[in-house]
């Protein structure tokens, strides 16, 4: 779990920190203040050595052309003379982690660091100062515990023209899993991670939480075609999709968290397609899920209904920790605020018709 988190020169972000995120947050604010860049950001850090983020974080916008154009899409103002630099601290395992995001020009030869024991430093020299931009370069560190010097380590990615080039370090094997779903993406994997679940004999507990939110749910199976189907007690199962898209889409929340466990999972949007009287059967799911598989959940919504709905379904579950807060973007000019409310606060406020969004 992220203890804190700062981005520099990411997307719209020219600098942002977040000083105490809990297990569950949820950032609120108006179109385009960022929070989408955001979870990007903390997505971003934790897969510090997986290259295709970059390209990934633009394909959930819906933009998936490569050229020499895509890559300057993700720094600042298109700004590629000002390095992306993200920062975390996460408390289990404790570690401190850096990466910076350089773009790499047509003459700059791919490379890779096998991790040696160094102070972590930006190379200038990979900047680009003229000429076409074809890939990135990502640079990290990990400083594990109280050690005064971390591990960097380098990941870069080139297109050709016809083909991806990669170089990676194969010292480095990433301690955290990061998952990240929006309304374009939510159902991509539903299938691959419930027969992951299945495999590993976890399908009672994917289950028994859903019993929570559809008491008539009686059973989940993988049919043909990958397929999924549910028993709610007819003569006959039926494909989950048909059933309607609340069931689907708190599924397909519930197993992206499985499937990031001891992680992280970003929502964006999470209020996206349910009707506001589902927001609290919604975050009830979320909430067990999360307990039920050790994750931390960052979540975005744009909705009052999901605001409230995120208050008073903590209040039946609270597990008497102060596990939640509400993160209320405020932009002033280029400068970006956060504010943050914890569970009290946040219930004063709605209480008091403040307006928190």
């Amino acid at each position: 779990m992220y203890k804190k988190i700062k981005i520099e020169n990411f997307r719209g972000i020219t600098g942002l920190e977040i000083k105490d995120p809990r297990r569950f947050n949820l950032f609120v604010g108006k179109n385009n203040c960022g929070k989408t860049t955001l979870l990007e950001g903390i997505f971003l850090l934790t897969g510090p050595a997986n290259v295709d983020l970059p390209i990934m974080i633009n394909s959930f916008r819906g933009y998936r052309l490569v050229s020499d154009y895509s890559w300057t899409l993700i720094f600042n103002k298109l700004d590629i003379q000002a390095p992306i630099r993200l920062h975390g601290e996460v408390i289990k395992p404790k570690e401190k982690r850096i990466l910076s995001i350089t773009p790499l020009g047509e003459s700059d030869v791919l490379r890779a660091s096998n991790g040696g024991s160094s102070r972590f430093t930006v190379k200038e020299s990979r900047t680009v100062r003229s000429g076409r931009i074809n890939g990135l370069s990502m640079e990290y560190s990990i400083r594990k515990g109280g050690a005064e010097k971390g591990r960097t380590f380098i990941s870069e990615i080139r297109w050709t023209g016809e083909k991806f080039e990669r170089n990676f370090s194969e010292a480095y094997t990433d301690t955290l899993k990061g998952v990240f779903i929006n309304p374009r993406t939510i159902m991509e994997d539903t299938a691959e991670r419930f027969t992951e679940v299945q495999i590993k004999k976890q399908e009672r507990t994917i289950l028994k939480i859903l019993q929570r939110v559809e008491p008539g749910l009686a059973d989940l199976s993988i049919g043909a075609e990958n397929i999924l189907y549910c028993d709610i007690g007819f003569t006959r199962r039926l494909p989950i999709n048909v059933v309607g898209e609340g069931l689907n889409k708190l599924l397909s929340i519930i197993l992206a968290i499985y499937d990031a466990s001891g992680g992280i999972v970003l929502i964006d949007e999470i209020e996206n397609g349910l009707h506001y009287s589902a927001q609290e059967v919604l975050w009830e799911a979320v909430f067990e899920a999360a307990r039920a598989f050790n994750v931390q959940v960052f979540a975005t919504t744009h909705s009052f209904e999901n605001v409230k709905a995120f208050s008073d379904t903590y209040d039946r579950f609270n597990d008497g920790k102060d596990n939640l807060r509400l993160f209320r973007f405020e932009k002033k000019m280029d400068r970006l605020d956060l504010i943050d409310l914890n569970h009290e606060m946040l219930k004063s406020s709605l209480e008091s018709d403040w307006e928190v969004r």
